[in-house]
């Protein structure tokens, strides 16, 4: 089987989603003989990507900081492509797809893949070479926007390391005090305003302190720009509870243990999807209130399609997310139920292995029959629109 180079540029270097899913995969790639090579802009503050990525064995080129010329940084890519002997460049999210259009893929010399697992779609991204979504909802508006060639692959779960028993909870529930008569309940997020993720964390706050429950105990795992106010709003509600009955435990590089510790995770994304391998029960968070629990019926495919994510009508209401956790934590049978069901779900259709071949077929797709120079310059006017006209407009106008 012939080996792949790929140059697979990342979003950026925090522990997000489509960040660890482009590193899982890349290992996974490159366990089966293929030759990946990270690249990603340098950040401010901490960039626990370039450990995770150390760990195993990938390696990652770091170009700049946030403030560099993107001219600069696409010339470092351009380097490190031809330094690689990259094949394909694989571009994660908007970012990445212009930087490898306007460097190592300017006129069509190396063919690129982009993947955005976002869950609005946005301009901006080649559309004569291939767009992977991530999320069904989407496929329709990227057709609709001009893509070409739109796939869907759904984001991967690594399903024999987030599985039941692959680590030890023990040690995480008494750092949190869930002993063990008590329900854990845990939140694994970045604590920011974008998807409305902080939200549903002060969403879930609330919905303790309605409960008022001295049995119940939620653990928020996670860093990012909104985590002090977040912390107050914890402080606020254990004072007026009596006790530490919400525990903010800060970022975690490997939050497999409170996965694997947790009665019932809450959450969005990747981070419920885990919760799922872990066989634990699931409540989805979203956007305007939304909270339901993922289980089998009619939610399932709404969920899979928006990556475990939701639109609701309740944006300040806590009363329908506290009534789910007070009847999951009155079944411990249905919490068990839910848990087998949902983990058999995610090997069944995120697994990993699964997603990674999807990829790998692209990248061969590309190598046989790449796009070349004339459907990068098909691209050229609405690339160049939205990376210098529009941006020339905007400052222009004020905006």
């Amino acid at each position: 089987m012939r080996s792949v180079r790929v140059l697979v540029h990342l979003n950026n270097l925090a522990l997000g989603g489509a960040q660890l899913n482009a590193v899982d995969i890349a290992r996974t790639l490159r366990d089966r003989g293929h030759q990946p090579v990270l690249f990603a802009q340098g950040v401010d503050g901490p960039a626990p990507l370039v450990d995770l990525a150390a760990e195993h064995g990938l390696d990652l080129v770091v170009a700049g900081d946030p403030g560099t010329p993107h001219a600069v940084v696409r010339a470092r890519l351009s380097r490190l492509a031809a330094e690689h002997g990259s094949q394909v460049v694989h571009a994660w999210e908007v970012r990445a797809a212009r930087n490898a259009y306007f460097g190592p893929g300017r006129q069509g010399r190396i063919p690129i893949v982009t993947t955005f697992y976002g869950i609005r779609m946005l301009r901006g991204m080649p559309r004569y070479q291939p767009l992977v979504l991530g999320l069904g909802a989407l496929v329709p508006d990227g057709r609709a926007f001009g893509h070409r060639d739109v796939r869907l692959i759904e984001p991967p779960v690594d399903t024999d390391s987030d599985a039941p028993g692959a680590v030890s909870g023990a040690a995480f529930r008494a750092e949190v005090g869930a002993s063990d008569g008590r329900l854990l309940l845990c939140i694994v997020t970045r604590l920011v305003s974008g998807l409305e993720k902080d939200a549903g964390v002060s969403r879930t706050i609330a919905a303790l302190r309605l409960l008022d429950d001295p049995d119940l105990v939620l653990a928020v795992v996670g860093g990012g720009p909104s985590e002090q106010h977040l912390r107050a709003e914890a402080a606020a509600v254990n004072e007026e509870l009596g006790r530490e009955a919400i525990v903010l435990t800060g970022q975690r590089p490997d939050p497999r243990p409170a996965y694997q510790a947790a009665d019932i995770v809450l959450g969005m994304g990747g981070s419920a999807l885990r919760g799922l391998a872990f066989a634990k029960p699931v409540i989805v968070h979203g956007a305007s209130g939304y909270t339901a629990v993922h289980e089998p019926g009619p939610l399932v495919e709404p969920h899979a399609s928006r990556c475990m994510y939701g639109h609701g009508d309740h944006p300040a209401d806590a009363k329908a997310l506290a009534a789910q956790i007070r009847t999951l934590a009155d079944a411990p049978d249905r919490r068990a139920e839910l848990g087998s069901w949902g983990r058999d779900w995610v090997v069944g259709r995120f697994s990993l292995g699964h997603v990674s071949t999807a990829f790998e077929e692209i990248y061969r797709e590309l190598l046989r029959q790449p796009p070349g120079r004339t459907a990068w310059l098909r691209d050229l006017e609405q690339m160049t629109r939205y990376e210098f006209v529009k941006p020339t407009a905007r400052r222009l106008l004020g905006r």
